[in-house]
């Protein structure tokens, strides 16, 4: 009878059954009370309820001696006692091109962080753009073909400026793609051309776009790639190096290298794309998921290299594999989810994982392992034409990088980075493109089979 009250009666009635248990002497109780408290902190919305669920999971924890610095700052924000800290954006990165500048910050940039407006100074014509934020470089100045110059400086503690400054009257239109700002420039003889003959063009280059064909049918497929939106996750980076290889190869280095290929290659074909980090940097496992839930992304993709627990197996461990979120049972799954997520989860309990693990979208599941298959796939028929490449499967697994993600997410090990022959592949820039071709692949057959199912 109180099993059947556990599990189906209302919020309160487990609430009751958690604090039970936690008032006990035993050590089990307790922490099976702690799972009821964890399990109601993550399945309700309500401020009260999760405000309550917290309570219970600080009593607890004191009881069995646990840490609850991370409960009693998810309390303090939740009532209101402390506000969280409002990250700056920093820009990094400022690329030239041919009639536009690409501005690269952090973080995804807001249209609400930007201002712009135009005047005339000394018989120059000025156009300043000011974005929240702050510049992690010294102040750049650029001279450009199209206008006299470009300023761009830390105008004070929280603001960049950007000033374009031209003898005649400034042209220009910015777009921002996630933490991208890139701004147009139109040459002094374009100026001339009317709005209406501009738009003309950008209509027809719309249309291209619009349709793809499929290899494996002869009907068009109504997609619009410009709708979705992919986000590409090189794993580890800065002081997380991932597994070290064969000849000191690092898992950091050449897992961004593939990514930024795979973001060239899903550009090309029409889709929005974001990456998680563009450089040597850590990023958490948690900002990982959560830039891919801000900008609404339709897929989570995270990019990693294999390595052999023991040097007796460095030349036999070798092979291609994906993953999908799971709560995994086989071994081997495990010690490779294990390896992905040491850096950020180390501190997660036993009890912490499960409960957690407990509640991934069965849905979510289903589609991510249609994409994990339909991934997996491609990038083997890619390799193979010129590679002999051993397949490891698609497996489930239990990848704290995934668990965030609101949307299909997979996992790529694209090779054993602790096996020589497949080290010095990966390093290799025609093998780091057949993969880079296979995903981008993989990921439109994904969107074709989910129409056509």
């Amino acid at each position: 009878m109180f099993v059947g009250l556990l599990l189906f009666g209302g919020t309160d009635v487990r609430f009751k059954q958690a604090h039970y248990y936690c008032s006990s002497s035993s050590k089990a109780r307790i922490l099976k009370g702690l799972k009821i408290y964890k399990s109601l902190y993550v399945q309700n919305r309500a401020k009260s309820s999760k405000t309550k669920a917290l309570q219970g999971l600080i009593y607890c924890s004191k009881k069995l001696g646990f840490s609850t610095k991370k409960y009693q700052k998810e309390l303090n924000l939740l009532i209101g006692k402390k506000r969280p800290k409002v990250l700056k954006n920093t820009l990094y990165k400022i690329r030239l091109g041919k009639g536009y500048i690409d501005f690269f910050f952090r973080y995804p940039l807001k249209l609400s962080d930007i201002k712009q407006w135009n005047f005339k100074n000394h018989a120059l014509y000025k156009k300043v753009y000011d974005i929240a934020g702050i510049l992690s470089m010294r102040n750049q100045r650029y001279r450009l073909k199209s206008i006299k110059g470009v300023r761009v400086a830390q105008f004070n503690s929280k603001t960049i400026r950007i000033v374009l400054e031209d003898i005649r009257p400034i042209w220009s239109k910015m777009a921002v793609e996630g933490d991208r700002l890139r701004i147009y420039l139109l040459s002094r003889k374009a100026n001339s051309m009317k709005k209406s003959a501009v738009k003309g063009v950008r209509k027809q280059a719309r249309k291209k776009n619009v349709r793809t064909r499929s290899k494996r049918s002869k009907t068009f497929l109504s997609i619009a790639p410009s709708s979705k939106v992919i986000v590409i996750d090189p794993g580890h980076g800065g002081k997380d190096t991932g597994a070290i290889g064969y000849k000191r190869k690092r898992e950091k280095d050449i897992v961004l290298a593939i990514a930024k290929r795979v973001y060239k290659e899903l550009k090309s074909k029409g889709f929005r794309v974001y990456l998680t980090r563009r450089g040597d940097y850590f990023v958490t496992l948690r900002n990982r998921t959560k830039m891919a839930n801000r900008v609404k992304a339709n897929l989570f993709i995270s990019i990693h290299a294999n390595a052999a627990p023991t040097k007796r197996k460095y030349l036999s461990m070798k092979g291609l594999e994906t993953f999908f979120l799971s709560p995994a049972r086989s071994a081997r799954a495990k010690r490779i989810a294990a390896l992905e997520n040491r850096v950020d989860m180390k501190n997660l309990s036993y009890y912490s994982k499960n409960v957690f693990l407990n509640f991934i979208n069965r849905e979510k599941t289903i589609l991510s392992n249609k994409l994990a298959i339909d991934v997996h796939r491609s990038i083997l028929a890619h390799l193979r034409q010129r590679y002999r490449v051993s397949d490891g499967g698609v497996r489930p697994g239990p990848f704290w990088v995934l668990v965030g993600a609101q949307m299909p997410s997979i996992l790529v090990e694209v090779g054993y980075i602790t096996n020589p022959t497949e080290a010095m592949r990966l390093s290799n820039p025609l093998y780091q493109k057949y993969i880079a071709k296979g995903i981008a692949q993989g990921v439109q057959n994904y969107f074709f089979h989910t129409q056509t199912r």
